[in-house]
């Protein structure tokens, strides 16, 4: 457990140890976070949360509602990473943001990103669903969330949107039973780490055996969801914490890619050759 000098202590890393086997993706993801590193400073703006540790800075995208109000400040900021990276089993999906950002506090730092095989377009678009566009073409294609623009994708596939708050042409999110088992490309939005559906959206791509790519801001760039599944994590990584800190502070939506923040994906050795 994390703790600051009196008050209540925050179930950490120990705990989420005793949860069953249903959270092993969670586990495996918290375990690799390293221990003894100290969290510096946490955020949590209008739309991004926004985690400063010894290792490094990372973000994720601000989901609300679940279970309880939020219970992790003033604690957050005297815990280690690896405990802090534990709220992300939490069903406040507040509190579950910032664990997701503390888990790209490692994960996703440019030297553990590169690591992992980090790859940045310098130049044009590095936005996931325009790097692959080929890959979709003439397929059946499912993107789990709404994402901004998406419909440019309709005229070259067989597209499904799901989503939570469906508008348009959208299917409602129970509808992922019935329709990813069957797509040959699947965009899964990392926001569903947070809110807890990953595990089982993955189970259901995979039946597929079709390519199952994570993407958007809040997505873990992790080795280990390659045994899930993953074939691609089309991410973010902070490569100016001040001015990434300063654009979280003032409410930045997609601006902050422009502000300290650049989109990054790591790829499946070998996944499209």
């Amino acid at each position: 457990m994390g703790k600051c000098e009196g008050g209540h202590r925050i179930p950490g890393w120990k705990e989420m140890q005793q949860l069953p086997a249903q959270w092993e993706l969670y586990k495996r993801l918290v375990e690799g976070v390293p221990e003894g590193i100290a969290v510096k400073d946490v955020l949590v703006g209008n739309h991004w949360a926004y985690v400063e540790a010894e290792s490094g800075c990372g973000m994720a995208m601000v989901v609300h509602g679940g279970r309880g109000l939020y219970g992790l400040y003033p604690k957050a900021r005297c815990m280690e990473l690896r405990d802090l990276a534990a709220q992300c089993v939490s069903w406040n999906f507040l509190e579950a943001s910032v664990g997701v950002a503390a888990l790209n506090a490692w994960y996703s730092t440019p030297e553990n990103a590169a690591a992992a095989g980090m790859k940045i377009e310098e130049k044009g678009s590095n936005d996931g669903f325009d790097l692959y566009r080929s890959l979709c073409a003439g397929k059946r294609v499912t993107v789990v969330g709404h994402f901004p623009l998406i419909e440019r994708l309709a005229d070259e596939c067989e597209l499904t949107v799901l989503e939570r708050n469906p508008h348009g042409d959208d299917v409602p999110d129970p509808g992922c039973e019935y329709v990813i088992p069957h797509q040959d490309v699947t965009f899964m939005t990392g926001i569903t780490l947070t809110n807890k559906t990953m595990p089982r959206l993955l189970q259901l791509s995979s039946t597929s055996q079709g390519s199952t790519i994570l993407v958007g801001p809040s997505v873990v760039p992790a080795p280990v969801l390659y045994e899930y599944g993953v074939d691609c994590m089309a991410g973010s990584v902070i490569v100016d914490p001040e001015r990434a800190k300063a654009a979280v502070m003032q409410a930045a939506t997609s601006g902050i890619f422009k502000h300290g923040v650049q989109k990054m994906r790591v790829e499946r050795a070998g996944w499209l050759s």
